[in-house]
């Protein structure tokens, strides 16, 4: 998808894009690394985590998009 590609070369949304990534193609421990290291980030775009804290270990095992797909 064009649009998409060009968050990636784009620098002002390379982070927006690596978020997209990982919400595809990556697992939560991907997730749980980049919302620490990104925050502020998250939280200007009014994202917060709803996997802060779970004691879920079959959570870490899933990709993103399986974790997303059973909250549609």
């Amino acid at each position: 998808m064009p649009a998409v590609a060009q968050l990636e070369r784009d620098e002002q949304y390379q982070l927006l894009y690596d978020l997209l990534k990982i919400f595809l193609t990556k697992r939560l421990d991907s997730y749980s690394e980049f919302q620490t290291v990104n925050s502020a980030l998250l939280k200007d775009y009014g994202m917060s985590s709803c996997w802060t804290g779970t004691n879920d270990s079959s959570l870490p095992n899933s990709t993103m998009s399986d974790i997303l797909a059973a909250f549609v």
